[in-house]
């Protein structure tokens, strides 16, 4: 019968593949800015898709499912790229939204675009009913160990 291959090996190695590949599509996307990161692209992209509502580092922490010392880490990064800034609210002055900036709007649709192709690329050749599987296995997953 053989040895079952580690799951989290697996997880892993297909995770530093798809960064690979994002780092890759990023920084030929981005190529005047420095030291920008699939994450930034993911930031930017969940930013986007959310910019009808007050955005603050707690829930791109949960979003992300990410330590308060990474998100700040990459927010900072953001920021410095100018990418990223960081407003007050009327209603907390403890508080201050995310907001994305011109620059990282211009950028947006072809992070979008290069995503999808990856995206495909991941795809290939695997029906509908699998990839169903895949999503509910991966939510078992991520229910079991807490997040």
């Amino acid at each position: 019968m053989g040895k079952r291959r580690s799951v989290g090996l697996e997880l892993r190695t297909l995770s530093l593949l798809m960064r690979r590949q994002l780092d890759q599509i990023t920084s030929a996307t981005l190529t005047e800015k420095d030291n920008l990161t699939a994450m930034h692209g993911w930031t930017i992209s969940y930013l986007f898709k959310n910019q009808d509502q007050d955005v603050f580092q707690k829930d791109f922490e949960r979003a992300f499912s990410i330590r308060k010392s990474t998100a700040s880490r990459i927010l900072k990064s953001m920021e410095s790229n100018g990418l990223i800034t960081r407003q007050s609210v009327s209603y907390d002055s403890r508080l201050k939204k995310i907001v994305l900036t011109e620059d990282a709007l211009k950028i947006h649709e072809d992070i979008k675009t290069r995503r999808e192709i990856l995206e495909q690329k991941l795809l290939t050749g695997i029906p509908e009913e699998k990839l169903n599987v895949f999503f509910e296995v991966m939510d078992a997953m991520k229910e079991n160990i807490g997040s």
